[in-house]
């Protein structure tokens, strides 16, 4: 009997030590879920993603809700993103139209979950999974949710889009530049000035985003130099721009609230204390990025203020005789509902590169480049195509001179670690060793920084304006040449001409050797029969938005036009339209309802009808370029 209640009051306290215990792991768990909840929402991913995986270590390794949060953590963290598929997937087998979220009880995911592994599968280029995820969240959405539908709908094309350009990659090569840059940390948006000697770019510390500046001696980069202490940054500001001299450089400050445009300039040897650029430039609102054009004259910059034609807009604005930029400009013709970012301008002022999630778009941001045409507005947008554009988000895209090459940021397994700096080198590339050209008048930003200093109260001493006088002439590599056929002499019995369309490149406007062929004996037709006049008629294929469609079909047509009056036809006997996505002549989907591009490659064309034909003298035959099998019923 005394054995037993000597042995019961230690029972009891095991029991309540076992209990407490367990009331401390409950406690702990509950903790760390809720620190991982708060890092979610503030799109803390990496922060997020440990305290998650606390969680899923005590037992919750097959809860579809922990599973589903980590897949999301993983899918936001560069170089990692593979690893988000199998959480997802697991999550996927347990889903819940009553799913509550931020609750640890939570044991099911929602039908979201399908949707993110569908970009999951996108930017890890696993497409035909990724629209077969897409098409089973889009069954379980309900029928009123218009918008989410339409996004679903842009995520499959993206994946058709996708597969499309992957299949026919741009020609480059990308070289990494080297451990003088490049670390087993992060090394991103870098800008070399125009004179080719100064680099700036962005370095991953444990504790804060430095700035790196570097310049070039006899040809090689000197040990890059931390210039954050200079500019006297919290390690909050960002790279984004640098002048044609290397000594003005445009950042942004970011917070969690505000995004704004800084100035600082190399003077004595070091860089100034950075200083905001005024109010025409920096609003409330998110001002996430700043080039200029090669004589400082003009800031192209991106911009989600008010009155914008979509999200984030590109903008630009002009300096004044004061020496400030003055009020902003929507470049609304390249503008859309979705995002544009990231504008950089050639030196030559001819073309603007930047970032969009819209167009013809492989997923996320792609990058893009316009031209500037002789009515000073900006031609359609073309995609770079891949490996520059991507199904992930491709952003930061820095033309070097008028982009005979390239740098851009990206992961790979043979680099440094993390993102490093890589120069895109294309080949076929004009030689740099060209004849010069005249002085030119160019602006350094001295005028401009002093007025934004003075308006601080810093006093900045003044420094020699002067600046290279002499610049290179660059090829443009854009122009068509044009090969005149040798003309037959005017035809005077009764012939037959067979001709076909020509075709084009998915989202090109460019016309290919075959195309040029076909355009060559279009040219003999309209030279032997001076009285013929011609219709050009261009088409796209389905994908992409309606109205860049009509936009590329129009810019179609127009080439074609071009190439015949510099081929010497009378412009006047010539008429242009686009009619965009319609009158295929092809199948664009199989009988499953899935992508056709083998049919949709037929439907991106321009065609001809020829009025004023005599047809005693002159019969034109149209070849129907189409496989039976593909064709139109």
């Amino acid at each position: 009997m005394k054995k037993i209640l000597f042995t019961f009051p230690l029972v009891i306290a095991i029991t309540f030590n076992i209990a407490a215990q367990k009331s401390e792991s409950e406690i702990a768990l509950r903790e760390y879920f809720i620190d991982a909840e708060f890092f979610l929402t503030q799109e803390y991913y990496v922060d997020a993603l440990s305290d998650f995986l606390q969680v899923y270590k005590r037992g919750y390794q097959n809860n579809a809700n922990i599973n589903y949060r980590i897949g999301i953590c993983y899918l936001n963290i560069p170089g990692q993103k593979d690893k988000s598929i199998p959480y997802f997937e697991l999550a996927k087998q347990s889903v819940s139209l009553k799913y509550k979220d931020g609750n640890l009880k939570e044991k099911n995911a929602p039908i979201d979950v399908y949707l993110y592994l569908g970009n999951a599968y996108r930017v890890n280029n696993r497409l035909t999974e990724a629209i077969a995820s897409y098409k089973q969240y889009k069954e379980l959405l309900p029928d009123d949710e218009n918008n989410l539908h339409k996004y679903v709908d842009k995520q499959i094309e993206a994946c058709n889009i996708a597969s499309d350009f992957m299949s026919t990659p741009v020609e480059l090569e990308f070289v990494n530049m080297g451990e003088t840059i490049n670390s087993n940390n992060d090394d991103y948006k870098a800008v070399i000035s125009g004179d080719g000697n100064t680099l700036l770019y962005m370095h991953r510390l444990p504790f804060y985003d430095a700035v790196y500046y570097s310049i070039k001696v006899n040809g090689q980069w000197t040990t890059p130099e931390n210039i954050t202490p200079q500019l006297m940054s919290d390690g909050d500001q960002y790279v984004t721009g640098v002048s044609y001299d290397g000594k003005t450089l445009l950042l942004t400050k970011e917070d969690e609230f505000n995004s704004d445009i800084f100035i600082s300039r190399y003077d004595d040897n070091r860089w100034t204390k950075s200083q905001p650029l005024g109010s025409n430039i920096n609003t409330k609102y998110w001002e996430s990025h700043a080039c200029l054009s090669k004589d400082g004259r003009k800031l192209y910059f991106a911009s989600n203020r008010n009155g914008g034609v979509g999200e984030m807009d590109l903008y630009v604005s002009e300096l004044t005789s004061e020496g400030i930029f003055g009020p902003a400009k929507n470049i609304t013709e390249l503008n859309t509902e979705l995002n544009e970012d990231t504008p950089f301008i050639t030196l030559d002022g001819k073309r603007l590169f930047f970032s969009s999630q819209s167009y013809i778009n492989m997923g996320g941001y792609d990058v893009f480049v316009s031209e500037l045409e002789n009515n000073n507005k900006w031609s359609v947008p073309e995609n770079m195509g891949y490996p520059i554009s991507t199904t992930d988000d491709d952003l930061f895209y820095y033309p070097v001179k008028n982009n005979q090459v390239a740098l851009c940021s990206r992961i790979d397994k043979s680099g440094f670690g993390g993102m490093d700096i890589y120069e895109i080198q294309f080949p076929h590339v004009a030689d740099e060793s060209l004849a010069e050209l005249q002085p030119e008048e160019t602006v350094t930003l001295v005028d401009t920084f002093d007025s934004v200093a003075k308006e601080a109260g810093v006093t900045i001493e003044e420094e020699d304006k002067t600046q290279v006088a002499t610049l290179r002439a660059h090829y443009d590599s854009s122009k068509t040449e044009i090969t005149k056929p040798e003309v037959e002499p005017v035809v005077t019995e009764i012939r037959t001409v067979e001709l076909k369309p020509v075709f084009f490149g998915f989202d090109k406007s460019s016309l290919s050797e075959e195309s040029k062929k076909e355009l060559n004996t279009v040219l003999k037709l309209l030279t032997s029969y001076p009285v013929i006049r011609v219709e050009i008629t261009g088409y796209t294929d389905p994908l992409g938005p309606e109205n860049y469609n009509l936009l590329l079909s129009e810019k179609r047509a127009k080439i074609v036009y071009n190439y015949l009056v510099e081929g010497g036809i009378n412009p006047d006997r010539l008429n242009i339209q686009g009619k965009g996505e319609t009158g295929f002549i092809a199948v664009n989907t199989k009988t499953d309802g899935t992508d056709n591009p083998e049919g949709r490659k037929y439907n991106r064309r321009a065609e001809f009808i020829f009025i004023e034909v005599d047809n005693n003298k002159l019969i034109i035959k149209r070849i129907d370029p189409v496989p039976l099998i593909l064709q139109i019923k």
